[in-house]
């Protein structure tokens, strides 16, 4: 075949192919796909206290304490379960990054506690939620204010992290933090009531207190003395029946709570004690 011929076909083969590559990315755009396929699967690691069975999306992955570095990215349900005890929570996986969930069970949901840790590119800072709300955060040693807080300008590296609130027992566990993202920090206290770590005070014994009945006199009415004397001032008068409240005794006199909270003296002849 002659060289200019050649030429001219190998021109229309190459002309051929830049349409058909052309078409073929041009659907590729269109129908929605991308690189996801290629990118890096994301890390998972859970501890638990007792040791637990680990579902994410219903699936059994396996027992605490559980690692993988080859899970898809996203969002996914992960639920812990050990006999009467679970947990449940909606956790992110990033994309070439490690995601934390530590959580002590407990049957009382109030008595659980734990932390969930993950990663989010492109910002900045250390995030910290806490339930209940308005617990008080500490980073190494420093005070932080309350949470929910975002703290931003942590040095790069590890940190040590508390979290404490009245009623509660204190939570503490270390970070890692990295300029490139934003470490979020999903906190748990436990109630120390549900803990069993509050005593619970007992009730105080009851003091029995003394009674007194007046018995029918003379006069009809028993005179209330200032002293225990028949010499002492007349300060009141109280009536056969009358049941009073003894404060003092003697071997021959009484003395009572009458009247408006006032108290005073009567002979003890015309008394008779009251079984309590």
């Amino acid at each position: 075949m002659p060289r200019d011929k050649i030429s001219q076909s190998n021109g229309k083969i190459l002309k051929a192919l830049s349409v058909i590559l052309v078409y073929f990315l041009a659907g590729f755009i269109l129908s929605g796909c991308n690189l996801t396929a290629f990118s890096k699967p994301a890390a998972l690691q859970i501890t638990s206290v007792p040791d637990s069975s680990v579902f994410m999306d219903g699936k059994l992955l396996g027992k605490t304490p559980f690692y993988s570095d080859q899970l898809s990215p996203g969002d996914h349900t992960v639920k812990l379960s050990a006999s009467l005890s679970s947990y449940s929570a909606r956790i992110s996986l990033t994309s070439g990054t490690l995601t934390v969930v530590n959580r002590e069970l407990a049957d009382n949901f109030l008595a659980q506690s734990g932390e969930n840790l993950w990663l989010d590119p492109g910002l900045s800072g250390t995030f910290l939620v806490s339930r209940p709300e308005g617990t008080e955060i500490t980073i190494d040693g420093k005070f932080y204010g309350n949470a929910t807080k975002l703290i931003q300008n942590l040095e790069d590296g590890d940190h040590q992290v508390q979290l404490t609130k009245a009623g509660y027992v204190t939570r503490q566990f270390q970070i890692k933090t990295s300029s490139k993202y934003r470490l979020n920090a999903d906190i748990t206290l436990a109630s120390e009531i549900a803990r069993g770590q509050v005593a619970v005070a007992e009730p105080s014994p009851q003091v029995q207190v003394k009674k007194v009945e007046v018995l029918k006199t003379p006069q009809g009415f028993l005179r209330v003395r200032k002293d225990a004397s028949l010499t002492s001032d007349e300060i009141g008068r109280v009536s056969t029946g009358d049941q009073l409240e003894v404060i003092q005794e003697t071997d021959d006199w009484v003395k009572v709570l009458f009247g408006d909270n006032k108290q005073g003296w009567i002979s003890k002849t015309y008394t008779k004690d009251i079984a309590q």
